[in-house]
């Protein structure tokens, strides 16, 4: 099988599971750019400041900042003081998008299961180290 119909199985056997396990996806709705900034600020338990949000995201800082008050609209993050310089604001999620992105990772840790399953643990190593190869851009 060429890998671009190894592709198009892993979507399907993905999406399969995303109606057998997910009830619901309340992130559904959100724009890619919008999920990659929610995923970058969950690595980031205390907060990120726009600074360094837009240098993780590879944006501007203006970008940053108004990616962060559509997100803000949305009641997906807050601005908080930051504790070590009062006049800065880090960005945190909300409680809800926390739940949201659990439920979601709970998902993907169900899919990989399944592909364990069929994988030995050195090949299950492989294809981590040749997904990550292949996507490090």
């Amino acid at each position: 099988m060429s890998l671009e119909n190894s592709l198009i199985e892993l979507e399907r056997f993905c999406a399969k599971a995303w109606r057998v396990y997910a009830k619901e996806d309340p992130l559904s709705s959100l724009s890619f750019n919008e999920f990659d900034y929610l995923r970058v600020i969950q690595d980031f338990s205390d907060g990120i400041r726009i600074t360094d949000l837009a240098e993780e995201m590879k944006v501007t800082k203006p970008s940053a900042s108004n990616m962060v008050a559509r997100l803000q609209k949305k009641g997906l993050v807050q601005r908080v003081s930051c504790p070590e310089d009062g006049r800065s604001k880090r960005v945190v999620l909300t409680e809800k998008v926390i739940k949201d992105l659990s439920l979601e990772q709970e998902v993907y840790r169900k899919i990989a299961q399944a592909m364990n399953r069929n994988l030995g643990a050195e090949e299950a190593r492989q294809l981590v180290y040749l997904l990550e190869k292949s996507l490090n851009n």
